[in-house]
């Protein structure tokens, strides 16, 4: 009883925590942007060989394409079948709403319930697709992490300062938790129950598949941050993309706006200037965010205008 009053606690401190994070954040931003003029920025902005630049949006362009295997795998699995065309349209939207708005609920989850309760999908399963979709993405995650801090650790050091090997004991904890579930869907055959609820596991070919689309997407995402910079190794970059987009997402700041810049500046400060860093995390924030979601909220507002009209008729 005493264990769940204080899981109760810490869970109402999560918020102030993601406030205090963004607030320090921002402090951080604001420090070091006042350092550089407009000028000196949009110069290391021009400053950006146009082949990285390329290749930065190229990679944008497959990171979410990938992101529609997410809703592609789950709706199939759970036998909704409405074709590659309309999945990836709510996939797209939905995760690009996230991305950009956070509150999960409010944004990816609605967007997913409307557009797919309009195509006579049940809601237990939009649930089910929202819940494997969450899943894909955490496992790519833990997988990713622990090879990275663990096996890579030597490539990492030099880059992200911590005591007593800390990156080596967070990559071991997130290699457990995946190796773990890995090893429940393995040996589990029987579903789940939790009161009136019944559940069953994916099998093991499905969460591996689920591994890599996720993997995919982490690679692809960190990939388009690490054109827009200097020619540098390419996983430190990997390694202090997963820590501050852990660090973003846990805010629930909307997109980790500031957290993720913040975090990234301040680690690789040391390794790269820091007006060209800033350059290239503003460009990120554009080029793997803002634009996509314009074309988001096009497709969206024109989805909805040709469903209403559809219902005039």
């Amino acid at each position: 009883m005493a264990l769940s009053s204080l899981l109760l606690k810490l869970r109402k401190l999560l918020p102030l925590l993601g406030v205090a994070l963004f607030l320090v954040s921002v402090a951080v931003l604001i420090r070091e942007l006042g350092r550089y003029t407009i000028s000196d920025i949009a110069d290391k902005v021009g400053a950006i060989p146009l082949s990285r630049f390329l290749t930065a949006v190229m990679l944008t362009f497959l990171a979410y394409a990938n992101l529609t295997l997410y809703d592609l795998i789950s709706s199939l699995h759970l036998g909704v079948k409405k074709g590659y065309g309309r999945t990836a349209l709510v996939s797209f939207i939905a995760y690009t709403f996230s991305k950009n708005i956070g509150f999960t609920f409010l944004s990816g989850t609605s967007v997913r319930f409307r557009m797919y309760g309009k195509w006579k999908v049940g809601s237990g399963k939009i649930l089910g697709i929202i819940v494997l979709n969450y899943l894909t993405f955490w496992l790519g995650f833990f997988a990713l992490a622990g090879v990275v801090f663990t096996l890579w650790y030597p490539l990492t050091q030099a880059v992200i300062r911590v005591p007593f090997n800390s990156l080596q004991i967070l990559g071991a904890v997130a290699i457990a938790i995946y190796c773990l579930y890995l090893f429940i869907v393995i040996i589990r055959k029987k579903p789940f129950r939790f009161k009136n609820l019944r559940f069953s596991l994916p099998g093991k070919t499905f969460t591996l598949s689920q591994t890599a689309i996720s993997t995919m997407d982490w690679l692809l995402s960190a990939g388009v941050l690490y054109f827009l910079l200097p020619p540098v190794q390419y996983v430190p970059i990997l390694a202090v993309f997963l820590l501050s987009q852990f660090a973003g997402l846990s805010s629930q700041v909307p997109g980790g706006l500031g957290i993720f810049e913040a975090m990234t500046l301040v680690i690789l400060s040391p390794l790269i200037e820091a007006d060209v860093l800033i350059a290239a995390l503003l460009l990120y924030r554009v080029i793997f965010y803002l634009i996509p979601f314009l074309v988001a909220l096009i497709l969206f507002g024109l989805e909805e205008f040709l469903w209403s009209r559809l219902m005039r008729q």
